[in-house]
């Protein structure tokens, strides 16, 4: 009788285990998947988990690499009047409030680019993010941000031009008064 008893736990223990779906658990994965893989170098610096694993995010020195690639596209998140009066050359302007007019302008150059970088304010705006979500919802995928967006490049002195693609003049810096 005893032995009878031993069998049957044994077979109903390995019935329970016998279901792949009994053993086996799912368990999510410790790293999220990437929404986004573009060629480029991201900065090391950004911290951001909210939206650090869904594309990358770019810093100065990247977005000058990409700047001199015609196969990048670089889109400004910031207002058409801010676009209007300086952004970086060969920026398309994107506000992310009329998002759906100004991709449809631009829909084919997009598509076409090899990469595809949003700006827009600087550290601490997310509009180039929502820039990205939106192009990864119409299928872009190979999208980054650059995260100092104009206020770094602008900072740095770098090229900037006007809506109508002439160069945007910096003041003259002014020298530092020396205190005794």
């Amino acid at each position: 009788m005893r032995s009878l008893a031993i069998l049957l736990l044994m077979l109903s223990t390995t019935a329970v285990h016998a279901d792949p779906a009994a053993v086996r658990t799912p368990v999510p994965s410790p790293v999220p998947t990437m929404l986004c893989n573009p060629p480029v170098t991201p900065d090391p610096t950004f911290q951001d988990a909210s939206y650090s694993t869904k594309w990358p995010h770019i810093a100065l020195a990247e977005a000058k690499r990409l700047m001199k690639l015609k196969s990048t596209v670089f889109i400004d998140g910031r207002s058409k009047l801010e676009w209007d009066q300086s952004h970086l050359p060969g920026a398309l302007p994107m506000p992310l409030g009329e998002f759906d007019k100004y991709y449809a302008i631009d829909e084919k150059r997009l598509r076409e680019a090899k990469i595809v970088v949003a700006y827009c304010h600087g550290k601490g705006c997310h509009l180039s993010d929502g820039l990205a979500q939106r192009l990864v919802d119409k299928g872009l995928h190979d999208v980054a941000v650059y995260w100092g967006g104009w206020p770094e490049w602008h900072d740095n002195r770098m090229p900037m031009v006007d809506k109508n693609g002439k160069q945007v003049p910096y003041p003259p810096l002014t020298p530092t008064p020396k205190t005794k």
